[in-house]
C-alpha cells in the first residue's frame, strides 16, 4: 500500500506524520530516518487494525489537503517558516494468518 506522508523539517531534523492513518508519526535527525520511523508507524498501526478485523484506511486528497493545512497554519502560528514537503511511502501489510 502507498501512503502520502507530511514532513515538517523542525530545528534538528524533521516530524512527519501520515494523515490517512490516525495516530501516526515520526521523527527523525535525518530525513531518512523519519521516513523510515513513519513507515514503521503505519505498518504497526496497520497490522492492529488487520488483527481487530478492520481495513486499513484509504487514502483521500481531502485527507491530505487537511494535515497540511493544520501544519501550515501550527507553523505561521510559532512563527516558523511555511515550508514543509509530502512524499509518498510504500507500506507492508502484514501476511494473513
Amino acid at each position: 500500500m502507498r501512503y502520502t506522508v507530511v514532513l515538517q523539517p523542525e530545528e534538528t531534523g524533521y516530524s512527519v506524520t501520515c494523515p490517512a492513518v490516525s495516530g501516526a508519526v515520526s521523527q527523525g535527525e535525518t530525513l531518512d530516518e523519519a521516513l523510515l520511523g513513519i513507515v514503521e508507524a503505519v505498518e504497526g498501526l496497520l497490522e492492529s487494525l488487520l488483527e481487530d478485523g478492520e481495513t486499513p484506511p484509504a487514502e483521500t486528497l481531502a485527507m491530505i489537503a487537511e494535515e497540511i493545512t493544520i501544519v501550515l497554519a501550527e507553523r505561521a502560528e510559532d512563527g516558523l517558516p511555511l515550508t514543509i514537503e509530502t512524499k509518498e511511502i510504500e507500506v507492508r501489510l502484514p501476511a494473513p494468518v
